[in-house]
């Protein structure tokens, strides 16, 4: 790193020390994050590369090759992914992990963010008790979800496990378009049966695309 670098990120850290850290700007962040390690290159606008991106969430789910553009050579892409998810988890689990969940509107927002660009398709049961209070989640599928992949059985096991009162199931389509398949359909089906069977309360099913989300609670697929 060079004096100039060095005394950059200094005036940096001494700017967020007197007026707060939210004083600077995405990049100046990521200047002091990454240090040495990130790459102000230049496009042929004169911009940083990084500026390509139109919303900070996408550095996420950059390939390695992506990466490599914005940091010097491949050997720190792992730092900065470990960074990305830290990030991602710190802002969602004030919202979900440790809070109530008050509508499908709450939690169709915050898996856009959390699954809404995953390239696979993934399964995320939300388990809670009787006051919405969440219990735990997890993703339970990975991979084309159809009736041969995706069994009730493991998605009640799980809110057995927990004694959940209610559960929520969340999945993404990588295409974006968040309109429910005959697949899916299939499976709020299978698993609202099984729901009424062991009582726990299927409270909705969403599905997630990058800026979208459907539920088919709100949208009376579910009553």
């Amino acid at each position: 790193m060079s004096l100039t670098n060095r005394v950059t990120i200094q005036e940096l850290l001494q700017r967020a020390k007197k007026f707060g850290p939210e004083c600077l700007s995405d990049h100046e962040l990521l200047t002091v994050i990454l240090g040495e390690r990130f790459a102000e290159k230049k496009t042929s606008a004169g911009k940083c590369e990084w500026t390509s991106y139109s919303d900070l969430r996408q550095l996420k789910y950059l390939s390695d090759e992506e990466w490599a553009l914005l940091l010097k050579g491949k050997g720190d892409i792992p730092y900065a992914k470990v960074l990305c998810e830290f990030a991602a988890r710190v802002e969602r689990r004030p919202k979900l992990i440790l809070g109530r969940i008050y509508s499908s509107h709450e939690i169709g927002e915050q898996m856009i963010d959390e699954v809404g660009m995953f390239e696979q398709e993934v399964l995320v049961v939300i388990l809670l008790d009787t006051k919405n209070q969440v219990l735990a989640r997890q993703i339970i599928f990975k991979g084309t979800l159809n009736a041969a992949t995706v069994h009730p059985r493991e998605i009640f096991k799980f809110a057995l496990r927990y004694s959940a009162a209610r559960l929520m199931i969340v999945h993404n389509h990588p295409s974006g378009i968040t309109t429910p398949s005959e697949n899916d359909l299939n499976l709020t089906r299978r698993l609202l049966k099984g729901s009424e069977l062991l009582g726990i309360a299927l409270l909705d099913h969403i599905i997630v695309g990058a800026t979208s989300y459907f539920s088919m609670r709100e949208e009376k697929v579910l009553s």
